[in-house]
């Protein structure tokens, strides 16, 4: 209970911390290519990547497993952005182990520095989020609990470069999770969901 109140307050604190950065920040533009301004930016984003688990019992079940995103969002040319995401990943498992399989969604928001010269953006960014991911195993043994849905709090940084309208997106993600109740075997406790991924991808600015 304690691990999950640290989570939420983590999230609590990052949208504090920004708030007064949206209200300054929706003023400001960055000039385009033809000397104009631009707007804040909406963006959609679609990549993939690599994602593996902390925990050395789940790591032990799984192979290091691929992932997958799209996304929404707003804000490529301010101070503060925000993204809705889909995010998918599929790991199989080592042996004779059942895959998993995870589908959710996340909201994330962005603490980022836009550059914008001529046709070209570059932009480092920090975010942190909450979200849901629905798990489950495909082909699970019988009597063994094969489905479950947990919280999950993404966080990490990345870069984003783009040049006029199109976006090249990389990022690191960490994801802590909350709410675990899906054993790897029976008789075993819950196993603990966080886990990292590296991903890259490419969007397009509105």
């Amino acid at each position: 209970m304690r691990a999950e109140r640290s989570r939420f307050a983590f999230v609590a604190a990052l949208f504090v911390v920004a708030a007064p950065g949206i209200g300054s920040a929706q003023g400001w533009r960055a000039a385009g290519a033809d000397g104009l301004l631009t707007p804040l930016g909406e963006y959609v984003l679609f990549g993939g990547g690599v994602t593996d688990f902390k925990e050395s019992a789940v790591k032990d079940r799984f192979d290091v497993g691929g992932t997958w995103d799209a996304r929404l969002g707003i804000g490529s040319r301010s101070f503060v952005g925000a993204e809705l995401a889909y995010v998918g990943s599929a790991l199989n498992a080592k042996g004779s182990g059942s895959d998993l399989l995870t589908n959710g969604a996340e909201a994330v928001l962005r603490l980022q520095y836009p550059y914008a010269t001529g046709a070209w953006l570059v932009e480092p960014f920090a975010f942190g989020g909450i979200g849901w991911s629905h798990l489950s195993l495909r082909d699970a043994a019988p009597g063994v609990k094969d489905s479950d849905e947990i919280g999950v709090v993404p966080f990490g940084g990345g870069v984003t470069v783009g040049y006029d309208r199109f976006l090249l997106d990389a990022r690191f993600t960490y994801r802590t999770s909350f709410n675990e109740d899906l054993p790897l075997a029976t008789g075993q406790a819950p196993a603990s969901m966080e886990r990292w991924s590296v991903g890259a991808s490419v969007g397009y600015e509105f």
